[in-house]
């Protein structure tokens, strides 16, 4: 479906034609070497031009979660095949349907959209964003939020649900957590809550993290209340 790279242009064009079917962005009306006939058409494109522009993961998961029931559904599978990477609508509905989970119908939506799409073979979701060696891509395989993961994805871009109050959406995982944990742990003998909640970017609630820190193996709890700390158990730290 995608031609080439995506230029700025091209880019610019796409915002435009997500802005006339609802979406939350503002683009012009630049010439482009597409000519899509349906909605569903333009969700599909965007999706494979997301993987270059990490600006549209935000925006295509704000404009399925409010606009869903404007689309035919068998209509968007219809487009896989002439998609480079159709599991990148099943990222975005992964988002959704995690950020919705009383949705009953919208739930039923996203996963028909992602029903019999395999994951790709791992790697980064976002092109020319993550440089060998560099901080972000070494963020990305630590730290990859679960609904890229799941696709065959390392990501940590988390879309952001409301602007007025920046609250963004994306979950770890317990091996992922797990792994961040023991990390901290190799960095910092000991550690509070407080620490392992800064390192997560608060992405679970203190409940969650007061279960990892008790269920994960090879942690040992010290003190109590206010006091309480965590390290490497001794048998595993020596």
């Amino acid at each position: 479906m995608i031609k080439a790279i995506p230029t700025e242009k091209h880019l610019s064009r796409l915002y435009f034609e997500l802005s006339q079917l609802g979406a939350a962005c503002v683009g012009e009306r630049f010439s482009w070497p597409y000519h899509p006939k349906h909605r569903e058409e333009v969700l599909c494109l965007a999706a494979d031009c997301s993987r270059y522009d990490p600006r549209l993961i935000t925006i295509l998961v704000r404009f399925v979660r409010e606009h869903w029931q404007t689309f035919n559904p068998s209509l968007i599978r219809s487009f896989f095949k002439q998609m480079r990477t159709p599991q990148t609508i099943a990222v975005v509905a992964e988002f959704v349907r995690r950020q919705e989970k009383g949705n009953v119908d919208l739930g039923y939506f996203c996963e028909y959209l992602q029903r019999g799409i395999d994951p790709a073979p791992m790697q980064f979701y976002f092109h020319h964003l993550y440089h060998l060696g560099g901080r972000l891509a070494e963020r990305a395989r630590e730290k990859p939020l679960a609904e890229y993961k799941r696709w065959g994805f390392l990501a940590c871009e988390a879309p952001r649900f409301d602007e007025k109050t920046r609250t963004t959406t994306g979950t770890l995982d317990a091996p992922t957590r797990r792994n961040i944990l023991k990390k901290l742990l190799t960095h910092q003998r000991e550690i509070r809550m407080s620490d392992y909640l800064d390192v997560l970017d608060h992405a679970v609630s203190r409940q969650q993290a007061l279960i990892d820190l008790k269920t994960f193996k090879g942690i040992e709890q010290m003190g109590s209340r206010k006091g309480t700390r965590w390290r490497l158990h001794q048998a595993v730290n020596n």
